[in-house]
């Protein structure tokens, strides 16, 4: 803490930045390995898609978990739940529980699939062409590692467990009448439901669109040497990948191994509500039915007398889709909508709570130019209208997310340092309602890394 003097002539503590649980350099440093790995295989097996994302994910985890576990403590955190070494002699009988615990988890998200339409052909119909088919068929080729790795881990992590009534365990002594409902910890097993429901949900979409983005960054290379509006087109999909490989990997790996467990899920029924409606299938009735703000005229074509203005234009939209893709990068394994898994302070959230979203809104503002079109000024005020209604959905993402990472005393400290020092301090200070405002109630619990207060 830095004494700083106050209005009394006294002196007040100003709050630190807290120390980011993922390294923004080490982040990209994955990002280097895995883009070149995912493009050597696609050249040796071209068109297999889904083998080109495994082995992207797979580059960017090892390297990310490696470090994780060799210089960043990784599992021997406190906040990880696990002691650096065995505190108790391995049970296959508590291994066992968990597993079955685990079975029956991935059960209750097999039997939402069958019976929701929205996965059933995709999941179900074998040969099925629909949306999401190329997770059932990623399904098929992991399956075998998963069955392999589980009870491997499992039994690892038994024996660095110091409370074995975790989730899995307790869903198991169910089952097998080890344990009475009287006995069961509720709060628990209802964490351990939201944190997979918030998986069965995001995976599935963000490995479809980046099996369909990585086609279409393949062919944007190739289109390359063809110059004209190429180079923007290859950027924009590379952004994509960026984005979606980090998301594919922070989905999957929400392992206490690496101290990327969720720790907590949003807690209101708003806060699910902003985030559900901005993916599909539900985002199809809002922004095609309600905010549509779509004009048939493209910035391309509005720019298109003005060449060099038209540069400036597409390199400020990918300028602002790279600093999208580099805020979901910062979370390394950790990146997850809805949830809290550590307090990322680091790369573009060292300017800024919110990049993310900043960058997204403001890019759709320049790729729609909702401002301009054939149909007259009216015309444009309605699309403008209809896009700012868009952009309060993500205002009200930023505000419940704020609440929910609050309970954090990281949070509440990196929100305070942000309001000081943050790039947009001074619109916060023009506009009160973009201030930050710390939540009311008991803070929760904290541990200690490296001195500093963490969550448990």
């Amino acid at each position: 803490m830095t004494p700083q003097p106050d209005k009394a002539g006294g002196s007040a503590t100003a709050p630190a930045l807290p120390r980011s649980p993922a390294h923004f350099g080490l982040n990209l440093a994955a990002l280097g390995a895995a883009l070149p790995a995912m493009w050597l295989f696609t050249q040796w097996r071209p068109g297999d898609w889904l083998g080109a994302m495994i082995c992207g994910c797979l580059a960017l985890a090892t390297v990310i978990g490696s470090a994780d576990l060799l210089w960043f403590g990784g599992y021997c955190l406190p906040t990880s739940g696990l002691a650096p070494t065995p505190v108790v002699s391995l049970s296959l009988s508590r291994v066992a529980t968990r597993l079955l615990g685990l079975a029956a988890t991935l059960a209750a998200v097999a039997f939402a699939y069958w019976l929701f339409p929205e996965y059933r052909e995709s999941f179900y119909v074998e040969g099925s062409a629909s949306f999401y088919a190329p997770c059932r068929q990623l399904i098929k080729r992991i399956a075998g590692p998963v069955l392999v790795a589980a009870p491997l881990y499992f039994a690892w992590a038994d024996r660095h467990q110091a409370e074995h009534r975790d989730a899995y365990w307790q869903i198991g002594a169910l089952l097998c009448r080890q344990q009475k409902a009287a006995d069961t910890d509720w709060p628990v097993l209802h964490a351990h439901a939201t944190g997979w429901l918030v998986k069965a949900f995001f995976l599935p979409l963000m490995v479809v669109f980046l099996s369909d983005n990585l086609r279409s960054l393949a062919g944007a290379l190739k289109e390359l040497p063809k110059l004209d509006m190429a180079l923007f087109e290859f950027c924009v999909q590379l952004s994509f990948a960026v984005d979606l490989l980090f998301c594919v990997v922070g989905y999957t790996l929400t392992l206490r191994l690496f101290d990327a467990h969720i720790r907590s899920t949003e807690p209101t029924v708003l806060g699910w509500l902003a985030a559900l409606v901005c993916y599909k299938p539900f985002n199809a009735l809002i922004s095609g039915s309600y905010l549509n703000y779509d004009d048939d005229l493209t910035w391309g074509q509005w720019l298109a007398p003005h060449p060099v203005l038209c540069m400036f234009w597409a390199t400020a939209i990918v300028a602002l889709l790279f600093i999208y893709a580099a805020s979901t990068a910062a979370f390394g394994l950790r990146f997850s909508n809805l949830t809290r898994r550590g307090i990322i302070t680091g790369g573009p959230y060292r300017f800024s709570k919110h990049p993310a979203y900043l960058a997204k809104n403001a890019s759709w503002w320049l790729i729609s130019v909702p401002f301009v079109s054939h149909a007259g000024w009216a015309e444009a005020l309605r699309n403008c209208c209809l896009l700012a209604l868009f952009n309060l959905i993500y205002f009200v993402r930023a505000r419940t997310e704020e609440r929910h990472l609050g309970r954090d005393p990281d949070y509440v400290a990196y929100a305070s340092w942000i309001e000081d020092h943050g790039l947009l301090r001074g619109l916060g200070r023009l506009l009160p309602v973009l201030r930050y405002r710390p939540p009311a109630g008991p803070a929760a619990p904290v541990g200690r890394r490296n001195g500093r207060k963490r969550i448990l």
